[in-house]
């Protein structure tokens, strides 16, 4: 049998090693919010995309992702409380024209909630998209944001308030149909 001839090298002066290489995390996200004439965009039970219905208009803008939503991240790595144990969950939209901020913790103008109605993961993105019927969303709408945590339920600012985005379409009449999705983006940067 033959000895392993490996020298170690001696452990630097206070012995803490330097990575010469960093790793910054890039979190990004889009809000995008699909139209569709009433009634032809088709969900299966499991909230999987059947049918992607008559688009009419898309509209699509960047986001911020607020404190409540980078507290919610940093928290459930250490499973913190029930608070936030739970991912992302529901979506308001809203009729105010304020440019969000970092700090939000709520919508500008409350208009309607729903829970998500599909999510799902590819690598490092993720799609969660909530389905409006024409009757649910009768209002011009301005602002969406995204919700999560144990707390998040179906009352309007409930939970914490991870994303808030700016969008611009008006379905005061109630004429179609509005799915609005988020997507959610971790990279190495």
């Amino acid at each position: 049998m033959q000895a392993l001839n490996t020298a170690l090298q001696p452990m630097p002066k206070g012995g803490i090693v330097e990575i010469k290489e960093k790793n910054n995390l890039i979190i990004s996200g889009k809000g995008i919010v699909t139209v569709t004439k009433r009634g032809t965009r088709k969900y299966a039970d499991d909230g999987k995309l059947l049918d992607p219905g008559e688009i009419v208009a898309v509209v699509e803008n960047h986001n911020i992702i607020c404190n409540e939503g980078l507290q919610l991240l940093a928290a459930y790595a250490i499973d913190e409380s029930a608070t936030y144990d739970t991912g992302l969950t529901y979506c308001e939209a809203g009729t105010g024209q304020t440019t969000p901020a970092a700090a939000d913790t709520t919508l500008t103008t409350y208009a309607n909630r729903l829970a998500v109605t599909s999510k799902s993961r590819n690598n490092y993105e993720v799609t969660i998209s909530t389905f409006f019927t024409a009757a649910q969303l009768t209002y011009h709408i301005y602002e969406a944001g995204i919700w999560g945590g144990g707390d998040a339920a179906a009352g309007p600012a409930t939970g914490l308030l991870f994303s808030h985005f700016l969008v611009n379409y008006n379905n005061s009449a109630g004429l179609y149909d509005v799915t609005i999705t988020y997507v959610l983006s971790v990279a190495r940067g």
